[in-house]
C-alpha cells in the first residue's frame, strides 16, 4: 500500500515537472513571437515614415509656382480695416501610375521686412478635395484674405520689440506691404506647408515650402 502511494507520488511529481517545463517552453515561444512582431512593426515604421519627403520617387510633389494679387483695395490708415487677398498657385506633380486625391493642405506665409527678417502674416488651410491623374502636373490655387487691422495687432504683440529695434512701426510696415504688393518688390515665404493625399496605396503626407519671387 505504501509502495503504491509512493509510486503515485512520484508519478504526480513527474507530471508536475513536465507541466512546468511545458509551460516554460510555451512562454518562451510566446515571448519570441512577441519580439518578432515588435521587430516587424519597427521595420515597417522605419521603412514608411509619417512624413514622406517631396522628392521621394513616385510620391506627389508640391512646389510654389507663383503668388498673385487676387483682390486689393485702396489703403486706409489704421485703425480702419483694409482687406487684401492673395492667390497662391501651387504645382502638384503626381509621378505615380495611379490617381491621388488631395484631402487637405495648409501652410503659413511671411512677408519680408528686410532681407534677413520675415514676419508671419497668415496660415491658410484648404479642405477642397480634388483628384490628380497619374503622370501629370496640375495647378492648385488657394486664396488667402488678410485684414490690415488684424495684421497690425499681430505685429504689435509678436514683433513689437524687433520692429522698434529697427526704428519701424507696425502701421508703417503694413502700409509699405500694401502699397508694394502689386510689384512684389519684397519677398514672400511659404513655410510649414503640409499636403495630405489619399490613394489606394494609403495616405501620403507631403511637406513643402517656397519663396516668391524666386
Amino acid at each position: 500500500m505504501n509502495g503504491q502511494n509512493h509510486g503515485n507520488t512520484e508519478t504526480k511529481q513527474g507530471h508536475t515537472i513536465n507541466h512546468f517545463y511545458e509551460r516554460r517552453f510555451i512562454m518562451r515561444r510566446f515571448a519570441a513571437m512577441l519580439m518578432m512582431i515588435a521587430l516587424g512593426l519597427f521595420a515597417l515604421t522605419a521603412c514608411k515614415p509619417g512624413l514622406l519627403p517631396t522628392d521621394d520617387p513616385g510620391k506627389p510633389k508640391v512646389t510654389l509656382g507663383r503668388v498673385e494679387v487676387a483682390s486689393s483695395f485702396p489703403w486706409v490708415d489704421l485703425p480702419a480695416r483694409t482687406p487684401l487677398a492673395l492667390g497662391f498657385v501651387f504645382n502638384i506633380d503626381n509621378p505615380s501610375g495611379y490617381n491621388v486625391m488631395l484631402d487637405n493642405l495648409k501652410f503659413s506665409y511671411s512677408f519680408e521686412v528686410n532681407p534677413d527678417y520675415f514676419v508671419e502674416v497668415n496660415v491658410p488651410v484648404s479642405y477642397d478635395r480634388i483628384y490628380f491623374p497619374p503622370k501629370t502636373t496640375s495647378q492648385y490655387r488657394i486664396v488667402s484674405v488678410m485684414d490690415s487691422a488684424v495684421i497690425n495687432g499681430k505685429l504689435a504683440v509678436t514683433q513689437g520689440s524687433k520692429l522698434q529695434a529697427l526704428n519701424l512701426k507696425p502701421a508703417d510696415v503694413i502700409k509699405n506691404w500694401y502699397e508694394k504688393i502689386g510689384d512684389f518688390s519684397f519677398g514672400i515665404k511659404v513655410t510649414e506647408g503640409m499636403a495630405v493625399f489619399s490613394s489606394d496605396k494609403g495616405d501620403i503626407f507631403v511637406p513643402f515650402e517656397g519663396k516668391f519671387p524666386k
